[in-house]
């Protein structure tokens, strides 16, 4: 059986898509500012999506590089400016990280409730029928009961 998560290699193209039109839908509407936010909260929206734990830095840098490049430098221009820019690269990267993280742990948790349920389900099939069926259902097996038969005398048929 195969896992329901797309591959890697598919995750991190996506999210050089996304990071892309997410940098220029926001260079074309909001303030520098705003922007970074925006890409931020793509990236951990994103990252939380993929639950793959490498996707989550990886977008992280691409973020960084479309933000400082086009939005905090309007030239297209990588330039660097140490403080500043080291703090918004481990920002991104954390916001990256921490998205693919919770996600993965709600994938990991989802998947044991869903376990536990099914488990719990098939446990308690018979323990239901037990104690919610009419005494007919028990002894025979059907409900309602065939017409001519007589309801036998037990401890759930009351006269």
């Amino acid at each position: 059986m195969g896992s329901s998560k797309p591959p890697v290699e598919l995750l991190i193209g996506g999210a050089f898509v996304l990071v892309a039109l997410a940098c220029a839908a926001v260079a074309l509407t909001l303030s520098a500012t705003a922007g970074m936010v925006a890409m931020a909260v793509a990236v951990g929206a994103f990252s939380a999506w993929s639950r793959r734990l490498v996707v989550g830095p990886a977008i992280g840098v691409m973020a960084w590089c479309f933000a400082t490049g086009f939005l905090l430098n309007g030239m297209g221009e990588l330039t660097l400016t140490w403080p500043d820019d080291e703090a918004r690269l481990l920002g991104f990267m954390t916001v990256g990280t921490m998205g693919s993280a919770c996600g993965t742990v709600g994938s990991v948790l989802g998947t044991a409730r869903r376990r536990r349920h099914r488990r719990r389900g098939r446990r308690r099939g018979p323990a239901l029928l037990e104690r919610r069926c009419p005494a007919e259902l028990r002894a025979t097996g059907e409900w309602p009961p065939p017409p001519g038969r007589e309801r036998r005398p037990g401890p759930g048929n009351s006269h």
